[in-house]
């Protein structure tokens, strides 16, 4: 599910008065792009759709969201696919069958290139770590719900880093940015626990 910008608002204007309105939204999208980008807590589910004889795949992502980072790609419950590089894939000799491994492309929109080549017709099931774009209308609900202080610590630490403004503070702005700081560290440990096992990721360079 997800909220419209203006569910922060209530919470940044008091700390912040008079900030108008696209100024607000701008504070909110980078906060929550920011707390995403440092935590991965926001992981969508994707199908990927395999096509005889068809390497590479463009994943279809919920609207207004963009990857961060693979966190893991199945071909069923116990077949996980190993993360590897374009190069170590292109370098291979020409192979096809089930695929076993996968390498993120330096593209935009974000490409996955499948090794072996598929053969035959089978559903890959991706777990992506993601965040808002930067033109987001609306985020994710567990902004809102679950991440909501480190999301308002980030958004009043932007704004009132602004010069020239009735709410600019350049103390209020580190503090803020310190509990920021804190939400992420506190959301990172609890997301670790229980997380042995689980497969390494390629980390992929955010789209702005």
């Amino acid at each position: 599910m997800t909220v419209a910008l203006s569910v922060f608002y209530p919470w940044v204007a008091s700390a912040c008065p008079m900030v108008p309105d696209p100024l607000m939204d701008d504070a909110i999208r980078r906060a929550t792009r920011e707390f995403a980008t440092q935590t991965e807590a926001i992981v969508q589910d994707v199908t990927i759709a395999m096509i005889a004889s068809t390497s590479d795949y463009v994943p279809t992502l919920t609207s207004e969201t963009e990857v961060i980072s693979v966190k893991s790609i199945k071909r069923s419950a116990t077949v996980t696919l190993v993360a590897t590089t374009q190069v170590k894939i292109d370098n291979q000799d020409t192979q096809t069958g089930p695929p076993t491994a996968y390498a993120v492309l330096e593209t935009n929109p974000l490409s996955l290139r499948m090794f072996p080549t598929p053969t035959a017709v089978e559903n890959l099931t991706a777990k992506f770590h993601v965040m808002p774009t930067s033109t987001a209308t609306v985020v994710d609900d567990k902004f809102s719900v679950w991440y909501l202080e480190g999301v308002i610590a980030y958004a009043k630490y932007w704004l009132m880093s602004q010069a020239g403004h009735p709410w600019s503070s350049d103390s209020a702005a580190a503090f803020e940015y310190g509990r920021f700081d804190t939400k992420v560290s506190e959301t990172v440990i609890k997301l670790n626990q229980g997380k042995a096992g689980i497969s390494t990721h390629v980390e992929m360079r955010p789209f702005a």
